[in-house]
């Protein structure tokens, strides 16, 4: 068994300056966020460093994944290791080696790339998807074939490797071994599979957000007392200062936090229970919604 490294320095490189980039750019969203008055721009603001944030984490694990890059070849399979994930691709299963210049319509949209790293699955005419876990440019990767895929790698011995690879599989296998991937356990639940909770609890979250820039964007047109509760002949029983608005949205927060956090733990012993939860949630964010409009007609 032979372990074969990629050269990927200058793609951990790049990859931890990127992710730098966006923590600053998520810094500096806060705070304008933070100095500016209250307003639409603030939600908008959030809305982006929120995303920026995790754009930073989507790219420093992946850099994860590629310093912790290597394949494994003896005279069963290669091993494809990229951090997290793992890949066996059975030497008997392997149809062709080929190179970039054999590969037509190469397309790349589903691949994550920066010099020193590319990573994802992408495609070319008349072959299934192909999986990339290299670290070179196009022209300097082993493509491995089998029957429903491609493998893109970029072991930094190329020929060494190459002449393994042809020497391993002029030996002949010594067991049976099938194509398969390793993942994060957390890929597999059930829960990703299951449009209760993208309806539930999805539309939960997304009402918690608009109500959170309809707060935001109609907040500078408050006059500094409002009337938070009235009787139903429209007397005011409570007012307080316009910032305690926002509570509408501290209390829908903590309903997210509360119910949804206890669905998720519920869903894999109880599904009916935590659907239950969800649909709860979803009508507390409902009447929270109802409150928050009932305020702002009021001062319109």
């Amino acid at each position: 068994m032979t372990e074969w490294y990629l050269d990927g320095r200058w793609g951990q490189v790049l990859g931890i300056v990127f992710a730098a980039m966006l923590i600053l750019l998520v810094i500096l969203m806060l705070g304008l966020a933070i100095v500016n008055p209250i307003s639409i721009l603030t939600f908008v603001l959030g809305l982006g460093a929120l995303a920026a944030l995790a754009c930073a984490g989507f790219l420093a694990y992946w850099t994860w994944g590629l310093s912790h890059a290597s394949y494994t070849l003896d005279r069963n399979a290669i091993i494809i290791q990229w951090g997290a994930y793992e890949r066996q691709v059975p030497l008997d299963a392997i149809q062709k080696v080929l190179t970039a210049a054999d590969l037509k319509g190469l397309r790349l949209r589903g691949v994550l790339r920066w010099p020193g790293l590319s990573v994802g699955v992408g495609s070319a005419q008349g072959l299934g998807p192909i999986y990339f876990y290299a670290s070179q440019p196009l022209a300097e990767l082993v493509f491995v074939q089998t029957a429903t895929r491609v493998y893109a790698l970029s072991p930094a011995k190329k020929e060494d490797f190459l002449a393994a690879l042809s020497e391993r599989q002029g030996m002949g296998p010594t067991q049976e071994l099938e194509e398969s991937e390793r993942h994060p356990a957390i890929l597999d639940w059930q829960s990703w599979r299951d449009p209760m909770i993208w309806g539930l609890f999805g539309s939960s979250i997304l009402l918690w957000v608009l109500l959170l820039g309809l707060l935001t964007w109609r907040f500078p047109f408050l006059p500094p007392e409002i009337v938070l509760q009235a009787d139903a002949q429209g007397v005011p029983l409570l007012t307080g200062s316009a910032n305690r608005i926002f509570y509408l949205a501290l209390l829908g927060a903590i309903f997210l936090v509360f119910n949804g956090g206890a669905g998720i733990i519920f869903y894999r012993r109880e599904r009916m229970l935590a659907r239950v939860l969800w649909l709860g949630l979803l009508l507390l964010q409902s009447s929270i919604w109802i409150a928050a409009l009932s305020i702002l007609l009021a001062v319109a």
